[in-house]
């Protein structure tokens, strides 16, 4: 399927898989400027009666149409285009360009309270949204969430419009006579492993999904209590009885036991959110330094970090966007609260960081040391070069390099490198060779195979 043109339009750049009847493509839109990235789902039938392709295409429509309508919502996929092809039918939906939530749960890595809250607002109000429109997702786990680039938005994709529909077909080919069952172990409920999934279905995966993020366990590895059957995950995360009471009745084994919709969860969060936001807007314990400028003196706007010049402020607050999305400000001012100096202030806020990430971080906002000891530099750089880490000296990007960079990256996501590559060397040509090489590194999913991809260019 490679580079075949579909409709007469959509070039296939990458098989992402499939099975069955059912396959699932990256795909550019040649008929658009620019060229922009789509994904393209494709349904095969098995049986090419007429009566089976007139139920495959009613079904497919259906689906078509359901999908058209949660497209409005700003953090679901839009259907850009349906269509039926020698008897193949195929829905091509809006890329996403980001980086799915599996790439920030990281073994034995437990998430801070805030950060759990904002991903279960977020995904609750996906949720609430779809299930308005009677449709149960049926398959929510990292892997079907990803953070939008632009904004660090969380979107909810593969709707399994086509697995949904491969599923009645299945039943009405007269191959079974059971219902096939959709969704991922670990994540899914009991009702849904038996074929019958609910609403609350899906807020029992994102409860799985937000108690993976605090005690840093895959699901295969949580505990169950011998005596209730349920699942014994709090004495393996450190959150409050408030947030552990919110997501133990999320993954409650009967379904009956549980929030019966988004909308009770998100009332709830939002009580719990108010009293979390109090906590962090507390003004500091120790009081303003006698020998602080005039301007710290006037940063009201900025209560909690008065070590800071509001112009220092807006550029630490800016840099950590970068590294943990919208979060940035309210970790920011958690953090201040308590920082008594810049220097403890970066060392908390890398806390919440990555190992790779905490280095970058470092020497990003070495700039607050108003003058940085000589201690402080080379603590820097034997961070640096502890982790293996390439220099960052401006390098010029000749044409044989960008070559290289594209079959580097076609090794480990496939043949959509190359477009990749080219549209970065367009908008970040001028940039340093380090930040062009970062930048093509975070369409690599896999941190570790990141990481090597940065010192194999790089060295």
């Amino acid at each position: 399927m490679l580079g075949q043109l579909l409709d007469g339009r959509y070039q296939v750049l990458q098989v992402l898989g499939g099975g069955g009847f059912g396959q699932t493509y990256i795909a550019q839109d040649t008929h658009r400027p620019g060229f922009p990235k789509c994904v393209v789902k494709h349904l095969k039938p098995v049986i090419r009666s007429p009566e089976f392709l007139e139920t495959a295409r009613r079904l497919f429509t259906s689906e078509a149409e359901t999908l058209e309508q949660l497209g409005n919502h700003d953090q679901i996929p839009r259907l850009l285009a349906y269509f039926e092809d020698n008897q193949e039918f195929f829905l091509v939906q809006e890329f996403i360009e980001g980086h799915t939530l599996k790439a920030e749960l990281f073994p034995n890595q437990h998430w801070t309270e805030e950060k759990v809250i904002q991903l279960l607002q977020q995904v609750l109000g996906i949720l609430q949204f779809m299930h308005s429109h009677n449709v149960i997702h049926r398959d929510i786990k990292p892997d079907n969430i990803i953070r939008r680039q632009q904004d660090g938005k969380l979107v909810l994709i593969d709707f399994g419009a086509v697995k949904q529909v491969q599923t009645q077909l299945f039943t009405v080919s007269g191959r079974t006579g059971a219902t096939i069952i959709i969704g991922t172990p670990g994540y899914m409920s009991t009702e849904q492993g038996q074929g019958k999934p609910r609403p609350n279905s899906d807020i029992y995966s994102l409860g799985i999904i937000g108690i993976q993020s605090v005690t840093g366990l895959h699901p295969i590895n949580f505990e169950e209590d011998p005596d209730t059957g349920e699942i014994s995950w709090q004495h393996q995360a450190n959150v409050s009885s408030e947030l552990a009471s919110v997501l133990s009745k999320m993954v409650l084994h009967h379904f009956k036991q549980r929030y019966q919709s988004a909308a009770e969860v998100l009332q709830v969060l939002k009580h719990l959110d108010i009293k979390i936001e109090a906590q962090s807007l507390q003004p500091p314990s120790f009081t303003q330094p006698p020998q602080a400028s005039l301007s710290q003196q006037n940063s009201i706007e900025y209560p909690p970090a008065f070590i800071l010049s509001p112009e220092n402020h807006n550029r630490l607050e800016t840099i950590l966007l970068e590294f943990v999305g919208p979060v940035a400000s309210r970790l920011l001012r958690q953090v201040a609260a308590s920082a008594p100096n810049p220097e403890e202030l970066i060392n908390q806020l890398c806390l919440h960081l990555r190992g790779n990430q905490q280095i970058d971080f470092k020497k990003k906002t070495i700039f607050l040391l108003d003058k940085p000891t000589l201690l402080q530099e080379l603590t820097v750089k034997s961070e640096i070069k502890s982790n293996n880490l390439p220099s960052q000296e401006p390098q010029v990007i000749s044409e044989s390099f960008v070559h290289q960079c594209e079959r580097e990256l076609a090794d480990l996501i496939g043949p959509i490198a190359k477009f990749i590559v080219q549209k970065t060397f367009r908008s970040s040509g001028q940039f340093p060779r380090a930040e062009f090489v970062k930048i093509l590194a975070s369409h690599i999913p896999d941190p570790q195979k990141a990481l090597q991809f940065q010192q194999r260019l790089l060295s």
